[in-house]
């Protein structure tokens, strides 16, 4: 079972400000025991527990199966036996504490990715568990479900336990924006900033739901707030260009276009959006140009590659355009493959 290395933040429901995502029901917890009981060394145990977490019920385990469909705290998790990457890494780690094993979150390198959830683009930081091995080695869980060496390219560093709740809130506040839910997503994206207040993703996040409000002076300030905590970040810059844009800021919208434009050149969803906007104007040449630099920064995205396929049969290459949907329906999730079976099957009935 193969688990995808980016989080994925989609609808979900609301939360109680004083509910613990993060929790671990008592069942839980006796699951937790019981897997890893009269088991000696750290690493056997650590196993355990990873293993326990994916084996069917009937075997004795939680049998989770992947699920994008929302961010689900501990405890839904426990309930519904369905989780995604940030719900998955909570679970383990809940699970370790319980039974006494120092396990921390951490922060994979070079993993990270652009993501856009429903009219919102974001950067997105990937989540792991790691723990310390004697006498001078780390296991990390990173869901791809298995522990592994921390070695070679794959370098990651520690995250504060607040920085994964304020991830955690956040998501849950892009969920609810993209529901239309604005005042609970609001509620949410205040948790963020409260749980982490150098959080840059929730004072973004919080300026756009802000906005979305009509709240703008307040935006304004959160957007600012992400500029100043994260500089590479091109996302709170680019809403600060359309913000001063609406607001009539017009020289001041430009440096923040200049700036955006600069910051966005790793930004896969940027290349995408050049695409997009060369085929409205049909510069064929440009679009390929710019979605396969989309495609080479993130090279799993279905939807770049089903822009690739428009404008090959647009130029003529058939037989390009079908390479593209295939590779399109690869890295689609199963419930969305139908629609790149139906245009596959379209394109295939064309002369090549």
């Amino acid at each position: 079972m193969r688990f995808p290395l980016a989080l994925a933040f989609l609808v979900g429901s609301v939360l109680l400000a004083d509910a613990d995502p993060l929790a671990a029901p008592p069942e839980l917890q006796h699951f937790a025991r019981r897997s890893t009981m009269g088991m000696p060394g750290t690493r056997t145990r650590l196993q355990a527990l990873l293993s326990g977490i994916f084996r069917p019920v009937e075997e004795g385990g939680l049998g989770i199966v992947y699920d994008n469909s929302r961010t689900r705290t501990v405890a839904e998790v426990w309930e519904e036996r369905k989780a995604n990457c940030l719900s998955l890494t909570a679970l383990y780690v809940a699970c370790c504490h319980a039974v006494g094993l120092e396990v921390r979150y951490a922060e994979p390198l070079n993993t990270n990715r652009w993501r856009r959830t429903g009219n919102v683009i974001r950067y997105e930081r990937h989540v792991v568990a790691l723990a310390p091995l004697p006498p001078h080695e780390d296991a990390v869980a990173d869901f791809l479900p298995h522990l592994r060496r921390r070695m070679g390219s794959y370098l990651v560093a520690l995250m504060p336990e607040s920085r994964f709740r304020a991830l955690f809130y956040s998501n849950r506040a892009v969920e609810l924006l993209d529901e239309g839910q604005q005042e609970q997503a609001l509620e949410c994206a205040e948790l963020s900033v409260k749980v982490d207040p150098t959080s840059a993703v929730g004072w973004n996040i919080q300026g756009v739901v802000l906005k979305g409000l009509g709240r703008t002076h307040e935006a304004e300030m959160a957007f600012r707030k992400a500029i100043a905590l994260d500089p590479k970040d091109g996302t709170p810059v680019g809403n600060m260009e359309m913000l001063t844009r609406a607001l009539g800021r017009f020289e001041e919208a430009l440096r923040f276009r200049q700036l955006s434009v600069e910051l966005r050149k790793k930004d896969p969803y940027y290349h995408a959006f050049l695409a997009d906007d060369a085929i409205t104007e049909d510069k064929w040449e440009e679009a390929q140009a710019e979605i396969r630099k989309a495609i080479k920064l993130q090279p799993y995205e279905p939807e770049f590659f089903l822009t690739q396929a428009r404008i090959l049969l647009q130029r003529g290459d058939v037989d390009g355009a079908t390479r593209s949907l295939e590779e399109a329906r690869r890295w689609a999730m199963p419930a969305e493959r139908e629609r790149f079976d139906s245009k596959l099957a379209a394109l295939k009935r064309l002369p090549g």
